[in-house]
């Protein structure tokens, strides 16, 4: 009888365990898969939330808002390339189409955590709040995932056609994720506090080759500029970054940084010939 007991009661961890990383909700007709966000260092300002939406009705919907108690803002976001940079830009709604997935994936269309109350420690969950134009409100839980976390993993292969894709963190090496079209993709979480990087090595190497993702946050405003690949980046301590591109020169070329008070190299970025 005790071994039945504890079968049942292994059975009840396992699929608890599995609702957990694979989570689907529904809010009138639209469908919402696997909400996740990155683990961060404690000392991150920011966070995000990533997610699928599918419309399953007739006509279109949008996404108008999201609130969550673990941060002081929570704002849509979008990447967009604007006179040669990588700007983060907050909108007002995301459109819904009928019968359409809209990914939610680093690099793309996030939902932003402006301010965070606690660290995003891997295995946390939290509440999040979506509003529908059509839908109404509906709540979520969002499971705080390590690199190659399920759900991470389950929403880009399901999802393997749209623009964005899933990513990975690390803090002081690159992460690895998978484009579908043009193979992984390196990429690195970066700090800069106090005018400096907050990582254990101030040289970034990759492949050449290799797709190349720098995402950046600051406790001040600063101007970033990849000298040798010709990308900018306007980072401010609300507004991150993100410079995407594929490592096709290779060499050492320095990551400076424009500020109100500050101009210099913070990091290297070493490019390695294969």
């Amino acid at each position: 009888m005790n071994l039945l007991r504890y079968l049942a009661g292994l059975l009840v961890f396992l699929l608890a365990t599995t609702v957990t990383f694979a989570q689907n909700y529904e809010a009138g007709d639209i469908h919402i898969q696997s909400p996740w966000a990155r683990a961060l260092p404690p000392t991150s300002p920011n966070g995000a939330v990533y997610l699928v939406l599918t419309n399953h009705g007739a006509h279109s919907d949008k996404l108008l808002r999201a609130s969550a108690d673990v941060a002081e803002r929570v704002e849509v976001h979008s990447h967009i390339l604007e006179d040669g940079m990588m700007k983060m830009r907050r909108v007002e709604s995301v459109m819904l189409p009928p019968h359409e997935d809209v990914l939610f994936a680093p690099g793309g269309k996030h939902i932003m955590l402006m301010g965070l109350k606690q660290p995003l420690a891997a295995g946390d969950q939290f509440a999040l709040l979506l509003e529908f134009d059509q839908a109404g409100q509906t709540l979520v839980e969002v499971v705080v995932q390590m690199a190659d976390a399920e759900g991470a993993e389950q929403i880009h292969h399901n999802h393997a056609t749209s623009a964005s894709k899933p990513a990975q963190h690390q803090h002081s090496q690159a992460g690895s994720a998978t484009n579908s079209n043009q193979g992984p993709v390196k990429q690195f979480e970066l700090h800069i506090q106090r005018g400096k990087v907050m990582i254990d090595t101030q040289t970034i190497r990759v492949s050449q080759g290799d797709q190349v993702e720098l995402s950046w946050s600051s406790d001040k405003p600063v101007m970033l500029h990849l000298h040798g690949y010709n990308l900018h980046a306007e980072v401010t301590p609300h507004v991150p970054a993100v410079m995407q591109f594929k490592a096709h020169a290779s060499g050492r070329f320095p990551v400076e940084s424009h500020g109100h008070s500050s101009h210099g190299s913070l990091i290297y970025l070493e490019v390695h010939p294969k």
